[in-house]
């Protein structure tokens, strides 16, 4: 499908200048020096451009067509393409949706559309690929070839990160700058890539179109290929600046950050860790187990990684007596022959290569990470070497570490030459093990989406026209949602024989459209033990609400019996990238004051409810504390119940339980409201 815009024969650069420093200039100069193919330039104005004669028209026979002009005059090239049988086209002009000409970039979409054109653009540096050498973009920097393959919207990041690579010798195989992503967008590329031999995919995001599409491709992507993304605008302030930028609309960071999590793509937090990410997964197999071994001649740095280690979640691998042998006849006294292994500081080459070939052949070992400080009979470079042959010699993960910056920096290009991630700091090459042992969970993780099943026929007239609480009831109850014992009251006497019908203690609760956070204003009373109490209550309740909303619109009570449990938080909210997002987190005021909550993309599938609430800083109450034992499984349940709810009934926009009642053997849905899509 995209074949012609990374494997043309022929480019025609539309705009090349014969001016330095011109954008058409560089394209075409890039072009010339690095590609295989054949480039011709066309500019009506010149005779020549860079030697070579320039064309008033795109020629025949072209494949791919570099637009570089200003925008208002895309379209007519758009147009000269169709005439000239081009099928690819990348639009570098800026000046359309970014700007707010959203009406401009329509139109160069739908002539390119009519002439059945692969469209990249508009608003981009361009494109790069490095198996046939063509550079198609105005970057500075061609990049070495590699197995790592990155998209970005940003023009500006895809420079820096080619900078970074440069001068850390990383390679990639395709570079691409999506811009405006008015036709050719991520989803795209993730199945070009798939495809195509790529190690590992690396991408800056500002804002995905087709959320629903984009989960299925990328999980289907993350199956067999590593995906790696920073996500920008993740602050309201943030996600402003990321629309402005690119036309995009940037949704809930806690909805990306959920769709990242269901579709296996591992989440960089700067340009510095995506690139370490990349060059982990690209290089480096993916570690069997959690066990990690330290190799160090400096006993600090050690401690320190070991700590980094546990507060990940790995373990520190523990040395088989054969391993503890081996390191006894070749260690010095001064180590301590256990791990994190201290080689001490006058360590050369012969004694890591004697440490790494124990702890590497050790059973218990699934990865290692190398640690070198450079002190005065440091042998840098050997015992780069010997890291690489180590590396060479196992299919475990190996990461190093080498210290410091100008003295180590020859060992490091050694390092980085032979495909062994170096990290600025040690703490840098847990987290990327960390990473990747979560992605190897997620790939060997089979998924149950198995649906539950509902009443169809109470569902659709619990739908028909839902006015309030009683409908919400039903809707739920549709789908296996468990109540208390309920009834509505609208005056103080029927009230009171409503208590007396739920049995002592009971609560009363407002029923209004208008009030939400019933216990923020005095509309809910617990611990209801007679009559007079439910009339006082009663009279109490709407004196509050009309105290703190006047006006609000009261459609008396509702009277619940009262249950004692662990109080739990449900939610669903529509995100308009993703769809249904599912919320769980401890209910009752808590979620207000800790606001420790998870989120979860629907369907929800079993596996995905527990990652949900191992996720949870409160998790173990959900387990039981102090003698008090709850059923986890109905919180599981409850959660991928409403998912299949959310996902059968679009018309829903929010729904709010709080709380869900958590018992030993049950949950209850003490309270819930609703909002519609109007």
């Amino acid at each position: 499908m995209l074949d012609k815009l990374f494997n043309p024969e022929t480019v025609a650069v539309v705009g090349a200048s014969r001016e330095e420093g011109k954008t058409g200039h560089e394209i075409f100069d890039n072009l010339v020096h690095s590609f295989d193919g054949e480039v011709v330039p066309v500019n009506p104005n010149a005779e020549k451009v860079h030697g070579e004669k320039a064309y008033d028209e795109i020629p025949r026979g072209t494949e791919l067509a570099v637009i570089a002009v200003p925008a208002e005059i895309v379209p007519g090239i758009i147009d000269q393409c169709g005439e000239k049988k081009v099928r690819s086209a990348i639009v570098i002009s800026a000046g359309f949706s970014e700007i707010g000409d959203q009406g401009l970039e329509q139109e160069v979409l739908e002539k390119a559309e009519e002439n059945g054109i692969k469209l990249l653009g508009p608003n981009v540096l361009g494109l790069i690929n490095t198996e046939n050498g063509m550079n198609a973009s105005f970057a500075s920097k061609m990049p070495g070839e590699g197995d790592i393959s990155f998209m970005s919207q940003s023009g500006a990041f895809c420079t820096a990160i080619l900078d970074y690579a440069k001068a850390e010798n990383i390679g990639f195989r395709n570079f691409v700058s999506l811009g405006n992503k008015s036709m050719i967008d991520e989803i795209d590329l993730l199945k070009k890539w798939r495809e195509d031999g790529t190690e590992a995919i690396l991408s800056y995001t500002e804002g995905i179109d087709d959320g629903r599409e984009f989960l299925r491709e990328a999980e289907h992507t993350s199956r067999e290929t590593p995906i790696i993304m920073v996500k920008s605008g993740r602050t309201e302030q943030g996600g402003t600046a990321a629309s402005s930028h690119t036309g995009s609309i940037a949704g809930s960071y806690q909805a990306y950050q959920a769709a990242f999590r269901k579709c296996g793509i591992i989440e960089a937090e700067s340009n510095r860790e995506l690139l370490d990410y990349g060059r982990a997964f690209a290089y480096q197999p993916l570690p069997q187990g959690e066990n990690v071994a330290v190799v160090t001649n400096g006993g600090g740095a050690g401690v320190i990684t070991a700590d980094e280690i546990s507060e990940r979640g790995l373990e520190l691998a523990s040395f088989t007596s054969e391993t503890s042998r081996k390191l006894e006849e070749s260690m010095p006294d001064e180590s301590g022959k256990t791990n994190p292994l201290d080689v001490i500081g006058d360590a050369g080459h012969d004694r890591y290569r004697e440490a790494l070939d124990a702890v590497i052949d050790d059973e218990r070992v699934d990865s290692v990470i190398v640690i070198l400080t450079p002190q005065a009979n440091t042998e840098i470079k050997k015992t780069a070497k010997t890291v690489v042959k180590a590396s060479e010699s196992t299919e475990k993960s190996v990461m190093s570490c080498f210290m410091g910056e100008k003295d180590v920096q020859k060992g490091i290009d050694i390092l980085e030459k032979n495909d062994i991630p170096d990290f600025e700091d040690p703490k840098d090459a847990v987290k990327a093990l960390k990473e990747m042992k979560e992605y190897r969970k997620f790939r060997e993780e089979f998924r149950d989406y198995s649906k539950y099943g509902y009443d169809e026929e109470k569902a659709e007239k619990a739908l028909e026209d839902p006015s309030g609480y009683e409908d919400y009831e039903k809707l739920l109850r549709a789908y296996g949602f468990k109540f208390p014992l309920t009834k509505i009251a609208e005056a103080p006497n029927p009230t009171a024989e409503a208590v007396q019908e739920v049995g002592y203690p009971a609560v009363m609760k407002i029923r209004s459209p208008d009030v939400q956070h019933k216990t923020d204003i005095g509309g809910v009373k617990t611990g209801i033990e007679s009559r007079k109490e439910a009339k006082e209550a009663f009279d109490k309740i709407v004196e509050d609400i009309y105290d703190h909303r006047p006006g609000s619109e009261i459609n008396g009570v509702l009277v619940q019996e009262q249950m004692e449990g662990l109080e739990v938080a449900l939610g669903m909210k529509r995100d308009p990238q993703f769809g249904p997002m599912i919320m769980v987190g401890l209910g009752g005021i808590y979620i207000e004051a800790l606001h420790d909550v998870s989120f979860g993309i629907a369907p929800i599938s079993d596996q995905e409810a527990d990652q949900m609430i191992e996720e949870l800083e409160s998790s173990d109450l959900f387990e039981g504390v102090r003698g008090e034992k709850y059923s986890l499984e109905t919180v599981k349940d409850a959660i991928i119940r409403l998912g299949e709810l959310a996902m059968n009934h679009e018309e829903i926009q929010a729904i709010d339980i709080n709380p869900l009642i958590l018992k030993e053997k049950e949950a209850y849905v003490a309270d819930i409201e609703m909002e519609f899509e109007e």
